[in-house]
């Protein structure tokens, strides 16, 4: 028996350490590869199936945005169905109201051209701008064919006449005038003295007035002759001027200023403040400004005396278009 055992384990012995056979280790190499494969083959098949379980997630959530979307969008079309059928309904009142709708939008089209003639004439005393909006008016109601709207087209006529009939009012030539006064008095100078030549004349006026009494006439004659041999110097220092240079600025800042006055009554067609402040002026000029040269003070002064007679303010017509307007609308508030 001990010898029996030791054999075996010989044996044994003997048989672990025979090598391996190629073909042994080439199926062991493919094994060992298809196990590597399949581990490869598991990993990538979980991270797929992980990107798949991910993209499903995600494919749920836009799902259900879609579906908030569609819910929303399925609401608007039903109201936006809604608002077309008030709309329809909306079309369908005014087709049947047709002539009516047509009548009152012309009535309001010529009501606001009513209103810009008599703001025109209010604001602007323009009778030629409350014309141009009249005819515009008139041009619109010539191509209708309502009978109901003859009243409108003969009251417009009517106010057309009485418009080209108005007297105009040259306010940019009258602004010119006054322009040129004020350039004219900011150029005023005043003499250095006064009283010479009235002094001449008044001479003058007693030696024809004394031409009988020979006497008294020989010795006008034989007196001047004596005066022009003899010149008396009454001044060591040049004469100073009726008002210095301040004075004289501020006469025509009060000149410049009355004459700004007429202009913006003019501008404003304010006939009563206009020849207020052109009498002001010629007062003024009458009064502060008497030493001036004769040939310079007359032509202002008949400037001044035209320019009051120029009529600024013209009387504004009423225009008979509001009374038919008015008419016209409770008529068309009666029919409805």
């Amino acid at each position: 028996m001990p010898g029996s055992k030791s054999r075996q384990s010989l044996i044994t012995a003997v048989a672990i350490k025979r090598p391996l056979t190629p073909g042994f280790r080439l199926l062991l190499g493919f094994v060992t590869l298809l196990a590597i494969a399949a581990a490869v083959v598991a990993w990538h098949s979980e991270k797929q199936h992980r990107r798949a379980k991910h993209s499903v997630s995600n494919l749920t959530t836009q799902q259900g945005s879609q579906a908030q979307r569609l819910d929303t969008l399925q609401s608007d079309i039903a109201l936006s169905k809604q608002l077309l059928r008030l709309q329809q309904q909306q079309l369908d009142t005014l087709l049947a109201q047709g002539p009516q709708v047509r009548q009152r939008w012309l009535i309001s089209r010529i009501a606001d051209a009513a209103a810009a003639a008599e703001q025109a004439l209010i604001i602007s005393h323009d009778p030629s701008q409350a014309q141009q909006a009249l005819l515009a008016a008139d041009r619109l109601l010539a191509v209708q064919s309502d009978v109901a709207l003859l009243p409108l087209r003969r009251a417009l006529q009517q106010d057309l006449s009485v418009l080209a009939g108005m007297p105009r009012v040259d306010t940019s030539g009258i602004y010119l005038r006054l322009q040129n006064l004020d350039r004219r008095f900011a150029t005023l100078a005043l003499p250095r003295e006064t009283g010479q030549r009235v002094a001449a004349s008044s001479v003058s006026q007693v030696t024809d007035a004394d031409t009988l009494n020979s006497a008294h006439a020989l010795w006008a004659r034989g007196l001047e002759k004596f005066r022009a041999l003899i010149v008396i110097r009454d001044y060591d220092e040049p004469l100073q001027p009726l008002l210095d240079a301040t004075r004289l600025q501020l006469v025509r800042d009060q000149l410049s200023l009355l004459t700004s006055q007429a202009e913006l009554a003019l501008l404003r067609g304010d006939g009563v403040i206009y020849r207020a402040a052109l009498e002001s002026l010629s007062l003024r000029i009458q009064h502060q400004l008497s030493a001036l040269p004769s040939s310079t003070l007359a032509p202002l002064l008949d400037e001044l005396a035209a320019l009051q007679a120029v009529q600024v303010q013209i009387p504004l017509p009423t225009l008979g278009i509001r009374a038919a307007l008015d008419a016209q609308m409770q008529s068309a508030e009666t029919r409805l």
